[in-house]
């Protein structure tokens, strides 16, 4: 399954919305990848196995189940998330890419790329389930960066 959408982070009409800079939107999703237990609630561990320049080797952990990740990362814009596969799963790829079209008009495009079939499996379309999820967790993702930006945590 390939999924992608855009996320507007601001919207230069909404006074009452601060903007954020490139730079604060840059650091938000830098954090949520290394630092993924500030971000995603059902995540019950994350330990990082290795790091370099424009890289981590984690382990995240979702009670019973463990899933590794290689996350690349090339300031000022973009994040490539990979999951290793697994025995049932032949792994994954989310790439999340800061676009800047106008100065201030700051959106985050969301690629997934899945091993899912499209359609309806045994009564179930897994991948509009999935979709709509993914929209979801990505528009919290921003919500919750502006939270910290806002507390003063980034």
């Amino acid at each position: 399954m390939q999924f992608e959408h855009l996320v507007a982070v601001n919207q230069p009409g909404n006074p009452g919305l601060r903007a954020l800079t490139r730079d604060e939107l840059w650091r938000g999703l830098l954090r949520r990848a290394l630092s993924a237990l500030d971000f995603v609630e059902s995540l019950e561990t994350d330990v990082e196995h290795e790091a370099g320049e424009g890289y981590s080797e984690r382990s995240w952990g979702y009670g019973n189940f463990e899933v590794r990740v290689r996350i690349e990362h090339a300031a000022p814009d973009t994040i490539v998330v990979r999951t290793h596969p697994l025995p049932d799963d032949e792994g994954g790829r989310l790439t999340i890419t800061v676009e800047e079209p106008e100065a201030g008009h700051l959106f985050v495009r969301f690629a997934y790329l899945t091993p899912l079939p499209e359609g309806v499996v045994d009564g179930v379309d897994v991948a509009a389930y999935l979709r709509s999820a993914y929209r979801d967790t990505d528009v919290a993702i921003i919500r919750r960066i502006r939270e910290m930006v806002e507390a003063g945590e980034l």
